[in-house]
């Protein structure tokens, strides 16, 4: 707990090298017990890791970090975060196709289904579907309301 809290004081002062090394010692510190009886704290000492090791370019260890996190997570809610620093890697790495494939596969596990094969008239259909939907409605105030589905929350980051 307090490596975890020692490394989210050094990101918030740019200082990734250094959290890196206090979620590392934090990791190091806990067993397959602990992943158990202190998952939360296990989950993020993790995804916090991937994400230093992102910021230092170390991505090797990210994916490595991302795949404990994938093996050992109790629910998707937990992956997502690392899903997105991996894909952000695969971005930093020139792999575009890599890190679509990755955000497409797990939207879809979301229950958000895209289609890389979509024609023209298909999408111009959509686009006027949704036109449609909008029409005789105040943006301004379907713009307002706060979303607070938890789902929808992870699919709008991993999107971002």
């Amino acid at each position: 707990e307090l490596n975890y809290r020692a490394a989210k004081k050094a990101i918030s002062s740019s200082m990734f090298s250094n959290a890196s090394h206090y979620l590392k010692e934090g990791i190091s510190l806990m067993d397959e017990i602990h992943r158990e009886s202190h998952h939360r704290l296990w989950i993020s000492l993790y995804v916090s890791y991937a994400e230093t090791e992102y910021c230092n370019g170390n991505f090797k260890n990210v994916r490595d970090t991302v795949g404990s996190i994938i093996a050992h997570a109790k629910s998707l809610d937990d992956k997502v975060p690392a899903y997105k620093t991996l894909c952000l890697c695969a971005g930093s790495e020139k792999k575009a196709v890599d890190a679509t494939r990755i955000g497409l596969d797990v939207l879809g596990q979301l229950g958000e289904h895209f289609t890389l094969k979509r024609s023209l008239v298909s999408s111009l259909a959509e686009i006027f579907k949704t036109k449609l939907l909008l029409m005789g409605k105040d943006v301004d105030i379907i713009m307002s309301k706060v979303m607070d589905d938890k789902q929808m929350l992870a699919i709008m980051d991993l999107l971002e």
